[in-house]
């Protein structure tokens, strides 16, 4: 007779939003083991600045939560359930097709990927909040690097505009002009 094997189910949960730049955000799963990841916030502004130069700041909250995932569940060696909290409605679909490419770029096995409230009762909401807390380190903390080998896997345009993430110099948010009276020009920064 043969056993059968319980299908592993992870739900994922994000502590610290992608977009509030100004904070670390923390991704993280727990089943029984916790695992999560951090993005720096500083990694998070000089990617969104890339996104902000080539047109595509509508891109950047779903690319970087795709890529957090895929950094989460990268270790998982067979097929399995993943419930993702619903963090941004009604664009599933996207972060769905970034994951599920990086997932098949890098030669990972397929997995059954939902979206779906899970509240602040479960424990993957723990496991990311402890660590955005500071009560617990993060497993992995993304680098420049591993967001590099991401989008060297990234298809079509959007993988054209990233690989200037090499050389990206941030830019002032303000443009400072001259004087009241004085001639008006807009400095240079570059």
């Amino acid at each position: 007779m043969r056993k059968k094997v319980k299908k592993q189910k992870y739900q994922i949960d994000q502590s610290g939003k992608i977009e509030q730049t100004n904070k670390d955000t923390i991704i993280a799963y727990s089943n029984g083991n916790q695992r999560a990841i951090c993005i720096p916030r500083r990694l998070k502004r000089k990617i969104q600045e890339v996104f902000r130069m080539h047109g595509f700041v509508s891109l950047f909250n779903y690319y970087l939560f795709a890529v957090g995932v895929y950094y989460l569940i990268s270790n998982f060696k067979q097929k399995t359930e993943i419930i993702i909290d619903l963090e941004y409605p009604e664009k599933d679909r996207i972060i769905k097709s970034f994951i599920e490419s990086f997932l098949n770029k890098f030669n990972k096995p397929e997995h059954n990927i939902s979206f779906a409230r899970i509240g602040n009762r479960p424990r993957a909401h723990y496991a990311a909040k402890d660590v955005f807390d500071k009560k617990r380190d993060a497993n992995i903390n993304l680098s420049l690097g591993d967001i590099i080998r991401a989008l060297k896997k990234t298809d079509g345009r959007l993988r054209e505009c990233l690989s200037t993430l090499v050389d990206v110099r941030s830019r002032p948010l303000k443009i400072k002009y001259h004087k009241k009276g004085q001639k008006s020009r807009r400095k240079k920064y570059f």
